[in-house]
């Protein structure tokens, strides 16, 4: 207990931010020194580094959607080594030494999501708190859930703090396996609004699996989806997915908008090629954001867009035909934060939260009856 004491007292914190999204892509990891709390806090970003998902592990995550219990159970403490040893290979790659941290923010991997229930993520914090010996902050959902909370997003605590504006009206974009938006107000006394917009790299990762019979992973620089073109009539019928009508607070996932979603689109359209699926996806999620800030959002000054996504043109072009090319902002270094890195420094900021005791869920984008700490505290001496 001397040793989380110490941690506790300190008013400078070296927290590591860990992120693995849904799109199965890589697993981001950002070094970020803090200071203060609340309102008062103060986020240096120091370093970020993302490693790609090793292919057996994606493999693995994929499956684990109709995995027994057994399997589960051994994802726990399997994934726990992978991003132990990632953990590891960030600090020998940027030269820091491993004792000098104070805790570690891993969000884990998302097995399942249920809205308004319940939450899956794996990679077991005991496993990473023993092999790194550094106190560990994960399942950042469950706090939220317990409050009568939808879990996610999570994000909005760190957009808040650094990018709210006067007299503007805010959002931003996250294009990671799902798309979620958080909208700040430009009237103070209004509260944050954040929600799942719907699909983004996920449905687009698992078409290119299918066209390229797995020898590519996801549509770089839209290599795929450039081929085809939208399919007006299914986009159409897409973006009358139950979920696009649900009201606020929601979040979805791969449950929804994942492998069977796809496998299912393609199933039942054999008439329509892949690549002709892939460019309507890019419809879908540009059109999807759309939809959400009509029907839920005042007029936007400003539209940051971050995530794997930012780096999509075809998506970004939808965007901006969408919104106005003035209003997008490709989120490149803003406040020291990168379109890749920023929900990597929100994880590491939810750790520094949790062991201040700070309330960082946001009712009124979760729908949580009341504001609490999040992430559970795994330490290992």
């Amino acid at each position: 207990m001397k040793k989380l004491i110490e941690i506790l007292r300190k008013k400078e914190r070296h927290i590591l931010g860990v992120m693995s999204g849904t799109s199965l892509d890589g697993i981001d990891i950002a070094l970020v020194k803090l200071t203060g709390s609340g309102k008062h806090v103060q986020i240096n970003p120091l370093e970020f580094k993302s490693y790609p998902m090793p292919s057996p592990w994606r493999e693995r995550f994929q499956k684990a959607f109709s995995a027994n219990t057994e399997e589960i159970c051994r994802i726990n403490y399997d994934s726990g080594i992978l991003f132990a040893d990632t953990i590891k290979a960030f600090c020998r790659d940027i030269g820091y030494a491993l004792q000098d941290l104070d805790a570690i923010g891993i969000h884990g991997q998302t097995l399942f999501h249920v809205h308004n229930h319940s939450t899956l993520q794996t990679g077991e914090s005991e496993v990473i708190a023993q092999r790194l010996a550094c106190a560990v902050v994960s399942d950042f959902r469950s706090g939220d859930i317990a409050a009568g909370g939808t879990g996610a997003p999570l994000v909005p605590y760190l957009d808040q703090i650094l990018f709210r504006e006067v007299n503007k009206n805010i959002a931003l974009q996250n294009l990671g396996g799902i798309g979620n938006i958080t909208f700040l107000p430009a009237k103070a006394e209004k509260e944050v609004i954040a929600f799942d917009t719907g699909p983004a790299n996920a449905i687009l990762n698992e078409g290119v699996e299918v066209y390229t019979n797995r020898e590519f992973s996801f549509d770089q620089d839209g290599k795929f989806s450039k081929l085809g073109a939208t399919h007006k009539q299914l986009l159409n019928e897409l973006l009358d997915h139950e979920y696009f009508k649900r009201p606020l607070p929601k979040s979805t996932g791969r449950e929804e908008f994942g492998k069977e979603f796809v496998q299912g689109l393609i199933s039942q359209h054999p008439e329509i090629p892949v690549t002709d699926l892939l460019r309507t996806f890019v419809s879908l999620i540009a059109h999807s954001i759309k939809y959400g800030c009509d029907t839920y959002l005042e007029p936007l000054d400003k539209l940051y867009i971050s995530g794997g996504g930012v780096h999509h043109p075809l998506i970004i072009d939808e965007l901006k035909a969408l919104f106005g090319k003035e209003k997008i902002i490709l989120m490149k270094g803003i406040k020291g934060v990168t379109a890749d890195s920023k929900e990597a420094i929100a994880f590491a900021l939810l750790a520094h939260e949790r062991l201040n005791g700070t309330p960082t869920n946001l009712p009124s984008v979760t729908g949580a009856k009341y504001r609490t700490t999040l992430g559970k505290l795994t330490l290992p001496f």
